[in-house]
């Protein structure tokens, strides 16, 4: 029996413009792969088989990503959200059970325990949740000891309403003091495809479908992921830190791109490192780091890059075919694809978008992007 996984691939990524303003998020770069490369790949660890990512913004992008692979099938869909976008491929869904998955959240959680929790439980949906420190902006979950969804808020608005609300459900919550919230990771079974067929206007999963469900009776479970690595991926510090974590191997299962040739040190092919790097790092296929540069800690360099003599990097992100001149210094920042930092820049707490030339000299030759 198929497991199947629908990837939700349609979002803006607005909190993580000007980025996405050039790749849709799911695409974004981290250390020799894509975000939604790396959760697939992890779905595959889990047992699942077939994919369908449902892409809208950028989505020519999405499709073309995937456009060689057997197991993922990725569809342009214009879709209104996230429930909106799964009653849309409703008719390629014929399996009893099935996972919806956001594209753009890190997780290293066992989602084959999550399928067995479901198909025992008896419930329409089972919720992943994720304990976290603050609640308020995620979908805040209360269940009872029986593991059933008692109270679903979608992004309290207020600490005053997140008080209100455990304070009300206090004696029959496990609850109350977990801080559970919505990480982005459903299991359903198929009658959730007739229910939204015949409700149209249950167009987002957090917002309506799951109160929705709640009003109308039906059981709801949540699955407590316990100490399972959970990032989502939504702004640039999000990003950084799971950049960062990847790297240095806090996400146990997960690799980047490439070889280990040294702790902690990921290097691609035709790489050419003439420079230091300290570990932990990333650096892309054909990418050349020269006599006296320095790369590292803390840096993913994607493929085609060139660091320059005496250039400093550090606690950055490099995107493909992207250029520090010599004896320039980037940290903290984010170099987008075919960017050029020119000789003697400081670039510091930034982000340099695609195509853009930082020099003390514009009338400086501009760096001519590389294919592939």
């Amino acid at each position: 029996m198929s497991k199947v996984a629908v990837v939700l691939a349609g979002g803006k990524g607005a909190r993580l413009r000007p980025l996405t303003d050039v790749v849709p998020k799911p695409l974004i770069p981290i250390a020799g792969k894509t975000i939604i490369d790396y959760i697939t790949e992890w779905l595959k660890l889990k047992g699942f088989t077939k994919f369908i990512v449902v892409a809208k913004y950028l989505g020519e992008q999405i499709v073309d990503h995937f456009k060689y692979s057997n197991e993922v099938r990725a569809e342009l869909i214009d879709s209104k959200d996230t429930a909106d976008a799964v009653r849309l491929v409703a008719s390629e869904i014929s399996e009893e059970h099935f996972l919806v998955s956001m594209g753009d959240v890190l997780c290293n959680a066992d989602f084959n325990s999550l399928y067995e929790h479901h198909v025992r439980s008896g419930g329409i949906a089972t919720i992943a949740l994720k304990e976290v420190d603050n609640p308020l902006p995620y979908g805040l979950i209360l269940i009872n000891g029986d593991n059933k969804v008692i109270l679903f808020t979608e992004k309290p608005k207020s600490i005053e309403l997140l008080i209100l609300n455990t304070a009300h459900l206090k004696l029959r919550s496990k609850s109350l003091y977990s801080n559970l919230v919505n990480a982005g990771f459903y299991m359903f079974n198929w009658d959730i495809l007739r229910v939204l067929e015949e409700n149209n206007g249950l167009m987002d999963f957090g917002r309506h479908v799951f109160p929705y469900l709640l009003e109308e009776g039906y059981r709801i479970n949540g699955w407590i992921m316990g100490g399972a690595y959970w990032e989502d991926v939504g702004r640039v510090e999000s990003l950084k830190k799971a950049t960062w974590d990847l790297l240095d191997g806090s996400i146990a299962g997960y690799r980047p791109l490439g070889e280990e040739l040294s702790p902690g040190v990921w290097v691609g092919k035709r790489a050419r490192i003439d420079g230091r790097v300290i570990p932990p790092a990333y650096v892309g296929e054909e990418t050349v780091i020269e006599h006296g540069a320095v790369v590292g800690p803390y840096v993913s360099l994607e493929k085609y890059s060139i660091v320059k003599a005496g250039a400093r990097v550090s606690y950055s992100i490099l995107w493909r075919s992207s250029l520090v001149g010599e004896g320039s210094t980037i940290h903290d920042s984010v170099i987008m694809n075919d960017a050029a930092v020119l000789g003697g820049v400081n670039v510091v707490h930034s982000i340099v978008g695609s195509f853009n030339i930082v020099s003390t000299n514009l009338s400086e030759a501009v760096i001519e992007p590389k294919g592939g």
